[in-house]
């Protein structure tokens, strides 16, 4: 459970780190590209993408993220997806899951599930946190680690941050993990969805209201075990590097355990905006292929 936390919470941190700077620093050179051209800053695309991000706006980023002409293919691919037939096992399927959630003993039941798991793992707990860290002390001193010097460098300096957190943050807290499950069943539960059919109403607009409801209540989830992600994205910096024509370089900062953690991102135009070079191999929402979804 700790690992899949930490990925989590890593993961999290990476994605505000690609998408929700909210600090710009641009060399001169760019600068006197942007001014002199019509090229978009992709700084201040960035700077807005986080800002929706924040305030848990999943349409609004969607919109910051995906082409036009993309997001007008994904819209009709949901539409053609609401269009389709509800079986009565699609409905009982939905109510069982939804139900789980929305329940008025929807806490009882998932800890009467869980804490048996908690119980169990507690004894195996300090054991398996010293091998995984002693798993990172041999990557960071193994030349066959992959591992860029630079990875190398910002994992070494949290790593005192890191075991901080990993040896006093009781993440098998029967408190802690009712807390949690609170949040998000709350959460869930506001968004009044109960059957299948209620959620086959909804616009993609309103769909994805919901999803930044829950959002916002997992970041709270989050918290508890001692990660504030959007915390982490106020330390957020990212400098632009270069420009030249419809590609870009990026490079972001965020601050985790008290280590900056850099990545550089490659950005290409499309239809007058910027997104990343891997992310457009994947704009391709074919209605064909996306239709059930």
């Amino acid at each position: 459970m700790k690992r899949n936390l930490l990925s989590m919470s890593l993961m999290l941190a990476s994605l505000f780190g690609a998408a929700q700077p909210l600090l710009a620093q641009e060399p001169a050179q760019v600068r006197a590209i942007s001014a002199s051209t019509s090229i978009p800053d992709p700084a201040a695309q960035i700077r807005a993408a986080a800002n929706l991000l924040r305030n848990n706006d999943l349409m609004g980023l969607l919109r910051t993220m995906v082409p036009p002409s993309q997001l007008q293919l994904l819209r009709q691919g949901y539409e053609e997806g609401r269009s389709q037939p509800i079986t009565d096992e699609d409905r009982a399927e939905f109510e069982e899951a939804i139900a789980k959630f929305t329940a008025p003993d929807a806490v009882e039941r998932l800890m009467q599930e869980i804490e048996p798991k908690l119980v169990e793992a507690r004894p195996q707990a300090p054991g398996a946190i010293m091998m995984g860290l002693g798993a990172l002390q041999m990557a960071l001193s193994s030349p066959d680690a992959e591992l860029t010097e630079e990875q190398r460098a910002a994992l070494r300096q949290a790593m005192p941050g890191l075991q901080r957190w990993l040896t006093s943050t009781d993440f098998l807290s029967s408190l802690s993990m009712r807390q949690a499950l609170t949040l998000v069943t709350d959460a869930i539960r506001g968004t009044g969805l109960d059957s299948i059919d209620e959620l086959r109403m909804l616009s993609l607009e309103e769909a994805l209201a919901q999803a930044g409801s829950v959002l916002a209540s997992a970041k709270q989830a989050v918290r508890i075990y001692g990660l504030d992600l959007d915390a982490i994205a106020d330390t957020l910096a990212v400098e632009v590097l270069a420009i030249e024509g419809d590609t870009a370089r990026v490079r972001t900062t965020i601050t985790v355990f008290d280590a900056p953690i850099s990545k550089e991102v490659e950005l290409v135009l499309v239809e007058g905006r910027w997104y990343g070079k891997d992310a457009v191999k994947h704009f391709d929402f074919n209605i064909d292929h996306h239709s059930d979804s």
